[in-house]
């Protein structure tokens, strides 16, 4: 088949869509598909047209921002139209609503069917981000996902708690909806893992692969660290975000300075080997402004990697992970029963070693890549003329 994958995020970037895509555009090509990719890094407008909207504009950011992100979805709008005429994909499959959006624009769709996966609420992680306050952009995403749910063919919900955003929230048929927990490449995340990398971690530790934003609830991974009762345990946190500096200086009011390393972005290839290495893998997202976290690349690709998964037992996560026999699952926003679990992990070794058993049988079953890519092309089967 041919298929075209399509999103305004930036492909590659630091982060589980990046990889979700990549991993789906992998298992594709492997298995005889023709894929192309439009991502939203082909699509940003040149500094001057964005410095004309800015003058133009008269430094509204509310307007800004706005025509900015529309200059980005025409723009994608414009390189699906040439791809439809020259590749003429059988089906097209996006990543969002902003790429559905775009993709629903051109005009020489013909029937072309149009599969969604949903990663996350659009609006809803916008308003986390503040587009309360830039009402014209509010409306963008309104309208991107009106028209998605609307007209696109068919939805891949990452797990079950998005599913029921879009039939609650949103109205869509349950028919069009099938749930599939984000998957990983089993061989390609133990192959990176074995590699040797150079940063500044400290044996025994604990990894933190997350974005610095309210939802991922790095806090208390750190409030947590205090209460662990091993005083050389570190936490390494591999992200970036606009909570960095409000996460050093609780770091430091809790003097975990010497202990909690910050890592920033990591690439992926540098990351894995840190899974491998560390105690645990700790996910401790929190509900924020109405997103709770759906299923984590971070989770399955610790089960891959041999290590423990620890999570907050909300969404996706709590999908993910069966408690006490694929990883420990533990009450947001709770630090003291955070640490409890890294405690459990740092002194039982025994404990921790049925687990890491545990979890590479279930990702290895029903977590692998392959099978996943293969429930994915049924559904393009399903709607390709």
């Amino acid at each position: 088949m041919k298929v075209l994958i399509t999103t305004q995020q930036r492909i590659p970037h630091s982060g589980g869509l990046s990889t979700h895509v990549e991993i789906l555009i992998a298992e594709l090509k492997a298995n005889g598909h023709e894929v192309r990719l439009i991502q939203g890094g082909m699509a940003q407008s040149p500094k001057w047209a964005k410095a004309l909207r800015l003058l133009l504009t008269l430094g509204d950011k509310n307007r800004f921002v706005s025509q900015n992100f529309k200059a980005v979805l025409h723009r994608i709008t414009q390189l699906v139209t040439a791809e439809i005429s020259h590749f003429k994909p059988d089906v097209i499959h996006t990543h969002d609503v902003y790429a559905s959006y775009a993709v629903l624009q051109c005009r020489n769709l013909n029937g072309t069917p149009v599969i969604q996966t949903v990663h996350g609420p659009a609006l809803y992680e916008a308003q986390m981000g503040g587009a309360d306050k830039l009402p014209a952009y509010k409306q963008l995403i309104i309208d991107c996902e009106t028209l998605s749910f609307q007209r696109v063919q068919h939805f891949i919900a990452v797990d079950s708690g998005q599913a029921a955003i879009l039939k609650e929230d949103y109205g869509v048929d349950p028919t069009k909806i099938d749930v599939m927990f984000n998957c990983v490449n089993v061989g390609e995340v133990r192959s990176m893992a074995k590699e040797t990398v150079d940063l500044p971690v400290k044996q025994p530790y604990f990894l933190v692969p997350r974005r610095l934003v309210e939802k991922t609830g790095v806090r208390y991974a750190i409030e947590a660290l205090a209460l662990v009762k091993d005083q050389e345990c570190q936490l390494a946190i591999a992200g970036q975000g606009p909570l960095r500096k409000d996460l050093e200086d609780l770091a430091a009011n809790l003097n975990m300075t010497s202990r909690v390393v910050f890592l920033g972005p990591v690439p992926r290839n540098r990351l894995l080997p840190l899974f491998a290495k560390a105690k645990g893998v700790i996910v401790p997202s929190v509900p924020a402004s109405g997103v709770i976290e759906a299923t984590s690349l971070a989770v399955t690709e610790a089960m891959a990697a041999g290590t423990v998964p620890v999570a907050s037992a909300i969404g996706g996560l709590a999908e993910l992970i069966e408690h006490n026999n694929t990883g420990l699952l533990v009450k947001p926003a709770n630090a003291q029963d955070l640490a409890n679990a890294m405690d459990t992990l740092l002194h039982n070794a025994g404990r921790r070693d049925e687990l890491i058993k545990n979890a590479t049988s279930k990702v290895e079953g029903d977590y692998s890549s392959l099978n996943w890519m293969n429930k994915i092309v049924k559904i393009y089967k399903k709607y390709a003329k």
